[in-house]
């Protein structure tokens, strides 16, 4: 077994059709040994009919659905931690996981053999993503550089305009494949060793259940000495098609609670001193948005994600919980 594509899916059947149409087509299973674990976190969206559609239709595919229990975790992290769990029980002899989200397309197979071949040839390669792009053409982030205290108390879109913080790009080139390593690469999609994943325990899902599960993996195995790389491809996309996923509503505050203890692990706890700046920030964003809620040009509800997040900066965003 080459590879097990892993899926992790909650209402998100028109982005799951054709991201897995297109990895059937571009990676035909009567050619590479792979198989397909779909973990379902509880769609009400006809996913789960429709999967079973597509298994009768395709019966070449080894495909597996993987159906959240009543009382388990569904968040991102425990889908994509129970999936690869499954893929590794079933598929034991699996050489590597092939993290594969809804909002994912891939139009070639070549992308997928590089990574393979890269892997083998580069032994401290933990794992292997691609530079990706929109179904329009443009490019979009395929990761980036550890985050730091600093760039969390800029805010996202003052980092984004200052290159904030540089991740350091070295290009290489293994028997014509370019490639670079970079601190973060994204889930979407990402070819990992199953050592490696065996090895890493996995996502932190009672910690980041959502947002920064990826930085944290990524820090956990830069630490043991392991490097992620990136290919160079415009085969691959990522693109969501402005379908929100079902935590979206949530987005702003989870991903300040989540940074917040991803910077307090990994940068110790002299983050706690920049709760003020924090406060700070907040505060001048919550003037500038009332201000265009005024105007008619923004939502009342950011408003009030930016009222919780005033209230609970001071206790490390955990009263947003």
């Amino acid at each position: 077994m080459r590879f097990v594509a892993v899926i992790n899916s909650l209402n998100r059947r028109n982005l799951l059709v054709p991201a897995l149409e297109s990895l059937v087509r571009a990676v035909d299973p009567k050619v590479f040994e792979y198989a397909v674990v779909v973990f379902e976190a509880g769609s009400t969206d006809g996913s789960r009919e429709w999967l079973a559609g597509f298994a009768g239709q395709h019966p070449e595919v080894r495909l597996e659905v993987v159906e959240a229990t009543g009382q388990g975790d569904s968040s991102f992290a425990a889908g994509v931690n129970a999936g690869c769990e499954f893929a590794l029980k079933a598929f034991p002899e699996v050489e590597f996981l092939f993290l594969y989200e809804t909002d994912n397309w891939i139009s070639s197979p070549d992308p997928l053999i590089a990574a393979m071949r890269l892997l083998r040839e580069e032994p401290r390669l933990a794992a292997v993503g691609f530079t990706v792009r929109r179904h329009s053409g443009r490019f979009c982030g395929w990761g980036g550089a550890f985050p730091t205290v600093l760039s969390f108390v800029l805010g996202p879109h003052l980092c984004m305009r200052l290159g904030l913080p540089r991740c350091k790009v070295r290009k290489r080139a293994t028997h014509g494949i370019r490639w670079f390593t970079a601190d973060v690469v994204f889930t979407s999609p990402l070819l990992i060793r199953a050592p490696v994943w065996r090895s890493s325990g996995g996502f932190d899902a009672g910690q980041f259940p959502f947002s920064d599960s990826d930085f944290d993996w990524a820090w956990n195995v830069a630490r043991d000495g392991r490097l992620l790389g990136v290919i160079e491809t415009d085969a691959v996309v990522h693109d969501n098609l402005e379908v929100s996923s079902g935590w979206s509503s949530m987005r702003v505050i989870d991903f300040h609670r989540s940074r917040f203890r991803l910077l307090r692990k990994h940068r110790g706890r002299g983050v706690i001193a920049a709760i003020p700046l924090l406060f700070l920030r907040h505060l001048s964003e919550y003037a500038i948005l009332t201000g265009l809620v005024l105007l008619g040009r923004r939502p009342k509800l950011s408003l009030k994600k930016r009222h919780v997040l005033l209230k609970s900066v001071w206790a490390g965003y955990e009263s947003a919980a």
